[in-house]
């Protein structure tokens, strides 16, 4: 399963790889997964999820659900390239597709017998 983010984060403990990728690269490997039904968006702003729809032609919802990640499951992040200074004029902002950076983050849960801290 392809999961779509607006921000790099770790929602499970595990092993990840983090590899920043082109628009073009995160264009293909989203409308791959659309195509076949094999994606789930957690983008949390409807701004973001306007622009990428609008690069990408996929239609992306908006949700605020906590990524659950299984064995196997990849992370497509469409990130801002800098902070919002105050996340109260996050949804007023005018964005382009310049203002962002993609990531492609593959996930492996941890071995069973791995010791945990």
């Amino acid at each position: 399963m392809i999961l779509l983010l607006n921000s790099a984060v770790m929602p499970d403990e595990g092993v990840y790889t983090l590899k920043q990728i082109t628009e073009t690269t995160f264009t293909k490997e989203l409308r791959d997964a659309a195509a076949s039904g094999n994606f789930k968006s957690y983008i949390g702003y409807p701004e973001t999820a306007q622009l990428i729809a609008q690069i990408t032609g996929v239609v992306v919802e908006v949700s605020r659900e906590q990524a659950t990640l299984m064995a196997g499951d990849t992370i497509l992040i469409v990130k801002l390239r800098q902070r919002v200074t105050n996340p109260a004029h996050k949804e007023t902002l005018q964005l382009s597709i310049e203002d962002f950076e993609f990531f492609r983050c593959d996930w492996q849960p941890l071995d069973e017998g791995e010791i945990q801290c």
